[in-house]
């Protein structure tokens, strides 16, 4: 299971083996620390679900101030549910810079990057190759989870950067969990064919439901893949079931924050131009 820590007045998560790799930084930001209110409380990091614009700023300067980065350093996709990988391959611009690309997963070889996935129940995956010192952040919900887009970008790791998979490490964050996601026909028909899904899908109570095991589908992609399955952490945290820790789209009905979840690359930050290449899926 993953520590709960804090610094500054930000609660996180952090995954044990990735804390080895004393040349990577990585955050599972939970709700705690901001200065958001009713439902978005308290570190809620979009102004896109109803909370106030200022506030959402605000808890963008915590964030930079807690872990002492600055904010440009912070790289946020508009996130789609798609199977698009961003390569970033020059210095990105910061979250406040607007022109945001649109993609799921972003991969860089670049110190002082800090990709971040944002999320209220779907799954986030940070890989790390720790030979080649490659970064990848995924954001997997069940569309992108179908579309595998984690197993996705392992294969962008191993094209862009020579990665071997057996050098790479993977840590899946809090999402919601088996004890609390029931699914329908047209999310089991997406996946049923995928390697592992006897044992990601289990029947439900009702006819046509089912329940998925989300952090485990996507597990299985990266075992598919060819990562060592030590090499492979999981949270042990639903988002479904920890409403002190984490926002969950499910449970409040739409109606709530999202955290912030990044992983970063120790290292002197360059000042090159920016030079994204959006790869859609092998």
């Amino acid at each position: 299971m993953f520590q709960i820590v804090r610094s500054g007045e930000v609660s996180f998560l952090q995954a044990p083996k990735l804390l080895e790799f004393k040349f990577v930084t990585h955050a599972f930001c939970s709700r705690r620390g901001g200065v958001s209110q009713g439902a978005f409380a308290s570190l809620n990091m979009t102004a896109g679900h109803g909370d106030a614009k200022e506030r959402v700023r605000k808890n963008w300067r915590i964030l930079s101030r807690s872990f002492d980065m600055p904010e440009r350093s912070f790289f946020v996709m508009n996130q789609v549910h798609s199977d698009e990988v961003l390569v970033i391959r020059e210095n990105p611009p910061g979250q406040q810079s607007g022109g945001i690309p649109a993609g799921d997963a972003c991969v860089t070889q670049l110190p002082e990057v800090a990709l971040c996935i944002k999320t209220a129940d779907c799954v986030p995956v940070f890989l790390v190759d720790v030979h080649q010192r490659v970064i990848g952040a995924v954001h997997a919900g069940w569309g992108g989870t179908a579309l595998q887009i984690t197993a996705r970008v392992v294969d962008v790791m191993v094209r862009e950067f020579q990665c071997r998979p057996a050098d790479i490490r993977a840590a899946i964050g809090p999402s919601i969990g088996p004890c609390c996601y029931e699914v329908d026909s047209r999310v089991y028909l997406a996946m049923r064919d995928h390697h592992g899904a006897e044992h990601f899908f289990s029947p439900a109570g009702a006819p046509g439901k089912w329940t998925l095991d989300l952090p485990l589908a996507n597990r299985y992609q990266l075992l598919g893949r060819g990562l060592a399955n030590d090499n492979i952490e999981l949270s042990g945290f639903c988002t479904v079931c920890r409403p002190d820790l984490f926002f969950s789209h499910r449970r409040d009905a739409g109606k709530t924050g999202r955290h912030v979840n990044f992983i970063l690359l120790k290292g002197k930050k360059s000042q090159d131009k920016i030079l994204l290449d959006i790869t859609k899926g092998l």
